[in-house]
């Protein structure tokens, strides 16, 4: 009988929420007196910032969620969801159309359940959004577009102008309690205040509703979190006592997250608090919830898919063969990018995914993980956080993922990790977003470990560039270009390229060179290895352009490489930083140069000096010599081969790429005969 009641108060709390859905803004007044000013700030307190958030409110609240009849639930647990009303007051300074526009990101599996928005100009004039003014974008596309489950809300304040205040609230249900809830207190604007409040009915609570021991946990990251503001409320609906309690958690004056150029993750450094289940105290116990109630069912053998399994086989004679063999047949099916929401991660079965001939990362990876145990081979699922949007913290269970791969072993117990979503990754690599970074391996019996991935080398991603550039016709000058590309410079170009035409390589050959020469013409070009995933991609292509030497009375200058070593060199110009230095990954440049001069028609003068310097895993050397006195060979290597380096470090850094940049300005002179 217990569970019908609470079934029943959980209902009304529901309806109650529900009903006032209606805009509920707070008069601008009242949000003085709570900040205890008598003026919002004006754009000289902060002259940094585009604008300025007066107020950001997170309301969550426990709701539920059972579409069941109330008469057959006597035997039922209730299922329970969050629905949060978060409401922003912003006031505006500069970059007015920038800050004007808003775009809400629903995850799969959330529900926007109303918004409302509206722009109080600097005279009081109030212009109120309609709802034809939000706009819902979802995922679709053809079949080489982009697939995404997750919608946007977009929307623009009308009348927005400098020093006016801009106000929108929206409701989002989950149906997950606390699997992904989480409160972000800092962004890249300042803030005045950031409430995060969460209401729960007391039966949520262990102990009762004092506040102590509650049906969740929650852990703060880069930042220290008090105790919550507990407040217990009775509600009384028709016979029904409906007790609840509000923890509430208030943050002051904080200042805007300025992220530096090469660091990792913003969330690694932000301020931010997770919140979890409370029966979650290991990550076995994620794994038993996701591994044993939405994926294990779904993995199903059937006849097709073991048909297909010994098909993909047959000229296999060693688990490696049968590994590889597998892996690039399910690398080949279409990908679509679907984010591990509440939807994504649940994946179709492999017969499914064998049928439609296309998945998502957990599609891909639930059918690779299928082919391999028909045909014997241990696999494991991985669920991952991508480099790009943070990392795992070991000690504190939480749902954080994005992605999926998969762990194979022989039973030589060699492993393999595959990330099937890549097309173009080799068996035994990872895409960088993948590497070196912890992750949840989840076992057969419902249980999980945190493993560390594989990382690649600077000898594992390598472009190679060879030149030669024939000047023996001073009017028109013949450059010969080969690249190849390797790790994951292969990777990139290879999805790059794939499914360009002629004319689109004739032009993207062009653009290679344009920045130094407008007027250059590509003559022909070849590409090997496009479609394999095992060998190096290598593009060749001829152009000429007019004379461009440098003249001055005899002497003659050359600076004829195309190619600058890096397009990116405005991080550099920052005279300190305030977070350490994150390379995508290590890796290595080389390029090889040959001039050929005409006969008799100049001397070398002189040559830069040759040049080598290392600094915090900063690898440079140039050596350009002549033979005889019609050529002359150059060649350069520049590699990465730490990728994380300290902020104390910075200093070292900014002086040696400066030192290397004066070198790369050394040029070749000659003298005319």
């Amino acid at each position: 009988m217990r569970i019908i009641i609470v079934f029943l108060f959980s209902i009304s709390l529901s309806c109650l929420f529900l009903s006032c859905a209606s805009s509920t803004f707070e008069s601008l007044d009242s949000l003085k007196e709570h900040l205890n000013i008598k003026e919002f700030p004006e754009q000289k307190d902060y002259p940094e910032a585009d604008a300025l958030v007066l107020s950001e409110v997170h309301d969550v609240k426990i709701v539920d969620d059972t579409k069941q009849s109330m008469n057959v639930v006597s035997s039922a647990e209730p299922s329970f969801a969050t629905e949060e009303k978060r409401v922003e007051i912003i006031k505006l300074y500069k970059n007015i159309e920038k800050r004007a526009f808003v775009e809400i990101q629903l995850a799969s599996g959330k529900e926007l359940v109303n918004i409302h928005a509206r722009t109080i100009k600097p005279d009081g004039t109030i212009i109120e959004l309609k709802d034809e003014d939000f706009h819902t974008i979802t995922g679709a596309g053809s079949d080489d577009a982009f697939y995404s489950d997750i919608k946007d809300v977009r929307f623009t304040f009308p009348g927005a102008e400098k020093n006016c205040i801009v106000e929108f609230e929206y409701t989002l249900k989950d149906k997950y309690p606390f699997i992904r809830d989480e409160w972000n207190i800092q962004s890249s604007l300042p803030k005045l205040q950031n409430i995060y409040r969460l209401t729960v009915p007391v039966f949520f609570l262990k102990n009762g509703d004092d506040g102590k021991d509650h049906g969740w946990k929650f852990k703060a990251f880069n930042c220290t979190l008090k105790d919550p503001a507990v407040e217990a409320q009775e509600s009384t609906y028709g016979s029904y006592h409906l007790n609840t309690a509000s923890f509430t958690w208030e943050q002051r004056d904080i200042s805007a997250f300025e992220p530096d150029p090469f660091m990792a993750a913003e969330e690694n450094y932000i301020k931010n608090v997770k919140f979890i289940p409370a029966e979650w105290e290991s990550w076995s116990d994620v794994s038993k919830w996701y591994y044993g109630h939405l994926f294990k069912p779904k993995l199903v053998l059937s006849d097709k898919v073991t048909n297909k399994a010994n098909e993909l086989i047959k000229n296999c004679a060693s688990e490696v063969e049968k590994i590889m063999c597998i892996y690039d047949f399910v690398q080949s099916i279409r990908y679509i990018d679907i984010e591990l929401g509440m939807g994504g991660f649940i994946p179709h079965t492999p017969t499914e995914v064998l049928d439609r001939k296309k998945g998502d990362c957990t599609d891909k990876s639930i059918l690779l993980l299928a082919l391999l145990k028909a045909v014997g081979i241990e696999a494991k699922p991985v669920l991952v956080l991508t480099k790009n949007e943070g990392f795992i913290h070991t000690k504190f269970p939480n749902w954080s993922f994005n992605h999926m791969i998969v762990k194979a072993s022989t039973h030589e117990k060699s492993d393999y990790w595959m990330d099937p979503s890549v097309k173009f990754c080799k068996l035994g690599a990872l895409p960088y977003q993948c590497e070196g970074i912890n992750v949840l391996v989840l076992n057969d019996d419902e249980t999980s470990q945190i493993e560390l991935t594989p990382s690649s080398t600077s000898n594992d991603n390598i472009k190679s560039l060879f030149m030669k550039i024939d000047l023996t016709n001073i009017d028109s000058i013949y450059y010969g270009i080969q690249a190849r590309y390797k790790g994951e410079f292969g990777i990139d170009y290879k999805k790059f390229l794939n499914e360009k035409s002629h004319d689109e390589m004739l032009k993207y050959c062009k653009s290679l060179v344009s920045d130094k020469y407008l007027n250059a013409e590509v003559l022909n070009y070849s590409i090997s290895n496009l479609d394999s995933i095992n060998s190096d991609l290598i593009l060749k292509f001829n152009f000429k352009v007019p004379t461009i030497l440098e003249k001055q009375t005899n002497l003659v200058f050359l600076n004829m490489d195309p190619f600058p070593l890096s397009h990116d060199w405005e991080w550099l110009g920052r005279e300190k930083r305030n977070y350490d230095i994150d390379f995508d990954y290590q890796y290595t440049l080389n390029k090889s140069i040959e001039i050929i001069l005409p006969e008799n028609k100049y001397l070398i003068k002189s040559l830069p000096a040759n040049f080598r310097s290392t600094e915090q895993g900063i690898n440079y050397f140039r050596d350009i010599n002549s033979i005889g006195n019609n050529q002359i060979v150059e060649n350069e290597k520049f590699s990465i081969t730490k990728t994380k380096i300290s902020v104390q470090n910075y200093k070292e850094v900014k002086d040696y790429f400066d030192k290397v940049k004066n070198k790369l300005d050394e040029r070749i002179i000659l003298t005319t005969k």
